[in-house]
């Protein structure tokens, strides 16, 4: 049966993703984000298909969309260029959640929220005995992603709205802007135009994985999934963990680079560890990452190659072809 789905933050990564997969199983899709989808690299063909409707707009701002299901991924795009942007992102957490919430209560539509697995490590505790008032993106993206957590819930429990909460982990694959700041694309364009790779602290901090196309999957799984009394909260990730030096090594050897592996100051809010516990995931969902880590990095490679080719001989000059 077709439905309408709305994706909020569509045109971004894991979004992206998402547009795609759905408008394959035959369902309307909006894609709701402030971002072109023409220029996203995957999407250029989708905004052609009967299915698919783009429609730019600013969640932080109220907005009606006859729809089934909302899948909210929405966050504020400046923060993949390391720009400390603490009030859009508090309001894109919770304004943005508040009137997508509104939305599903008038048309009786099931909510996904994507949250992060960094909600796990905030403590603001540990701030305020040093009388520091940390505003970092980081930080401002955690306690918003927490604020629109129990949001969901509360409209769960006050008017009965169907909202499930997903808490993404490390994704990466193809589709993402080349200037994005995730760990797995900053290294691979640093190591394609072998340029030193940054690792802060001594590089053993464990992280997991995931690749992006496995993550739309486990997303479609946790929408699907039969209706609770509660709000369904479950880790989305990948299982299988590596420090991040050893990314780095992985990631040279598959580029051939010439690139050295430099270590930067430790940041005080980098985990030693951040890996989602899929125990209940797998119960419920029937859902674990299937892409190796390595097949989906090759993958990731070569696409981020055409990327950086594609914007070289776009920035070329009358002069330079000639």
């Amino acid at each position: 049966m077709q439905k309408r789905v709305v994706i909020l933050g569509g045109a971004g990564f894991i979004g992206t993703h998402l547009c795609l997969r759905l408008l394959e199983a035959g369902h309307e899709v909006y894609c709701v984000d402030t971002r072109d989808a023409a220029d996203s690299p995957l999407l250029k063909g989708a905004t052609q298909h009967p299915s698919f409707r783009y429609v730019r707009h600013n969640i932080v701002s109220p907005f009606g969309i006859r729809c089934d299901e909302i899948y909210n991924l929405a966050t504020p795009s400046m923060v993949r260029y390391d720009k400390a942007l603490p009030v859009e992102s508090l309001k894109t957490s919770i304004l943005g959640s508040i009137n997508a919430l509104d939305t599903a209560r008038h048309e009786h539509a099931r909510v996904v929220y994507g949250s992060a697995g960094a909600v796990y490590a905030t403590d603001r505790r540990s701030d305020i005995s040093a009388g520091r008032d940390n505003c970092s993106t980081h930080r401002m993206l955690t306690e918003g992603k927490l604020a629109a957590e129990a949001l969901h819930r509360a409209y769960r429990n006050e008017y009965d709205v169907d909202t499930r909460i997903a808490r993404i982990f490390n994704t990466y694959g193809t589709g993402a802007d080349v200037m994005d700041q995730r760990v797995v694309m900053k290294m691979i364009v640093a190591a394609l135009q072998n340029r030193e790779i940054a690792v802060n602290g001594n590089g053993e901090q464990l992280r997991a994985f995931c690749w992006v196309e496995d993550m739309a999957e486990g997303l479609i799984r946790l929408m699907e999934a039969p209706r609770t009394e509660y709000t369904r909260t479950l880790d989305l990730g990948s299982p299988h963990e590596m420090t991040i030096r050893a990314l780095a090594e992985k990631i040279v050897a598959l580029t051939g680079s010439r690139s050295r592996i430099v270590h930067l100051p430790a940041r005080t809010d980098d985990a030693p560890r951040r890996a989602p516990d899929l125990a209940t995931t797998r119960r419920e969902l029937d859902w674990t990452p299937r892409t190796p880590l390595v097949e989906g990095l090759r993958r990731t490679i070569s696409y981020v190659e055409k990327e950086l080719s594609a914007k070289k001989v776009a920035r070329m000059t009358w002069v330079e072809m000639n």
